[in-house]
């Protein structure tokens, strides 16, 4: 730059010449310096003056090949209006613009920062001004790189809730993908097992996002002789390796389904291959309207994602697998009970045979007792046992003489003793048979009471079972609302205030509670003869 010029433009510096630093002046050291591209233009033509070599070095031209051109030659075509604009608005105040490009020497944009000085009138000469730019680009890329993370820890978190909430293997698939593109960026996000049939079919089990019609109609395969089998997905199924395609626009080799991809404003692709619990491969696929949104941290963030998705499925399967085995045991239970029944039914029978009055008692005490347990909200396992415990709860007066049983009146001290035998006997008659619940100890304590009165062992409180304290409700209640030998039917008003005047004293007051309520409520009229309320 002639000193004529350097001096103008020294003034911008608000230096002069004379202030120098080991012989050189500051504005000279400033305009020498390589981290600082510069260059003089004119106001509002934009014709530049001089640079430095900095901006040579930027530019990738000599000094020669960049004095005396328009600065509109080294912006983009789009940002040309836009930067006449801007030179038309300086004045005096130092400006900045953060979103300016300049092309190189082979014509790649550039991203800039720019400094002007504002416009400089000195000695009549054309405005000037001086203007400063410096290369962003890694900026621009770490900036770039960070968005790209949050967008995928967006879908990340989104993708957490899904996982926590499926319980099907197919809801799960959908729900992912679904999460993933509630981020713009991603536009298409899908999920592929692969098969061994012929062909080696990759089988599509979910999708969403606005790109999803460009698996419309698409036919991929995971085989290495399909000329469909070189896409990302097949390759990273087949590989179990990560492919990534960081912008289509520049993918080099032909193929029907980037062509696809670039129509439907695809930009760059992801897909990870996971183990699905069974042994099978799939693969995670996302799709991005953005170049390069698959960086490494992003990478990074969608790797994990698909692990999680891989043990979420063994998660859901090894459920299933535990339900599947749950429902088998609850089924070979139901066929216990149901066998257990059918095998003691012939010897609850033969017992009502010496006691005719007694018939049904046991069937009715079961109806009962299973009644008021289901108001309690006892499992259907739970309910099962109790049925069959109330159905054999008397089995052990088939060693008490007949004539005691059907006696008709009272019976005396011994003869009472004697019939309180049944409990024991009937024990130790169902002491050995395997049944899945305590039936035999059931039996056993169905006439001991709360207070420790009762028979054949006097237990209080919690030491007898909640399945006896019900049996010994529904036992009573269904004896005294019934004809005996020894007495007509009870009313069933006095029956219910005979049972509540027991509870919690002697009985149990929940059972007893919910045994009236139900007495009450009618439920009980077709268990006797006659309406208990007649």
């Amino acid at each position: 730059m002639p000193n004529s010029d350097l001096a103008y433009c020294s003034a911008w510096e608000g230096r002069t010449l004379e202030q120098s630093v080991d012989g050189q002046s500051i504005y000279e050291l400033s305009w020498k310096c390589p981290s600082s591209s510069k260059a003089v233009i004119t106001i509002p033509h934009g014709t530049i003056l001089d640079c430095n070599p900095a901006a040579e070095s930027l530019l990738g031209k000599s000094r020669a090949d960049i004095v005396g051109r328009s600065v509109h030659e080294f912006v983009p075509p789009s940002e040309r209006s836009r930067a006449t604009y801007e030179l038309l608005r300086l004045t005096e105040e130092p400006v900045q613009y953060d979103d300016f490009h300049l092309l190189d020497n082979k014509g790649r944009k550039i991203p800039i920062a720019v400094s002007s000085s504002g416009v400089i009138k000195l000695g009549g000469r054309t405005p000037i001004a001086v203007i400063e730019f410096r290369d962003v680009s890694l900026e621009k890329q770490q900036e770039y790189r960070l968005a790209a993370q949050r967008w995928a820890l967006s879908a990340y978190a989104a993708a957490a809730v899904a996982l926590s909430q499926q319980h099907a293997a197919c809801d799960l698939y959908a729900a992912i993908c679904k999460a993933i593109v509630t981020e713009p960026t991603y536009v298409l996000a899908w999920v592929g097992i692969a098969e061994q049939g012929p062909g080696r079919p990759i089988r599509l089990v979910a999708r969403a996002g606005p790109g999803g019609s460009i698996l419309e109609g698409l036919s991929l395969s995971w085989s290495e002789d399909d000329p469909s089998g070189q896409g990302p997905t097949p390759v990273a199924i087949r590989t179990e390796q990560l492919q990534t395609i960081h912008d289509l626009r520049e993918l080099q080799v032909f193929s029907t389904w980037a062509e696809r991809a670039r129509e439907f404003g695809i930009r760059s692709i992801i897909s990870i291959p996971f183990q699905v619990g069974n042994g099978a491969e799939g693969a995670l696929v996302v799709c991005a309207s953005k170049p390069r949104a698959f960086e490494a941290d992003a990478t990074d963030v969608f790797t994990h994602l698909a692990e999680q998705l891989c043990h979420g499925i063994c998660a859901i399967e090894q459920r299933e697998l535990l339900e599947k085995e749950r429902q088998n045991v609850v089924e070979a239970e139901r066929r216990t009970a149901e066998a257990m029944s059918l095998m003691l039914t012939p010897m609850s029978l033969a017992m009502e045979l010496r006691d005719p009055y007694t018939a049904g008692h046991q069937n009715r005490v079961a109806e009962i007792a299973v009644a008021i347990a289901g108001e309690m909200g006892w499992s259907s396992e739970r309910l099962a046992g109790l049925r069959l415990a109330a159905q054999v709860h008397d089995i052990g007066k088939m060693s008490i003489p007949a004539d005691i049983l059907t006696k008709q009146g009272r019976l005396s001290n011994a003869e009472r003793a004697l019939l309180n035998e049944h409990c024991e006997n009937g024990f130790n008659i169902l002491k050995g048979i395997p049944f899945p619940w305590p039936i035999a100890t059931i039996v056993l304590q169905h006439h001991e009471k709360l207070d420790g009165s009762g028979y054949p062992h006097g237990l209080i409180e919690n030491d007898i079972l909640p399945e006896a304290r019900i049996l010994a409700v529904a036992d009573i209640f269904e004896a005294m609302a019934n004809y005996r030998p020894y007495r007509p039917a009870i009313p069933m008003e006095a029956v219910l205030a005979q049972l509540e005047s027991q509870s919690g004293a002697k009985l149990d007051a929940a059972a007893v509670g919910i045994c009236a309520s139900l007495c009450r409520r009618g439920r009980f009229v077709n268990l006797f003869a006659r309406s208990p309320f007649n």
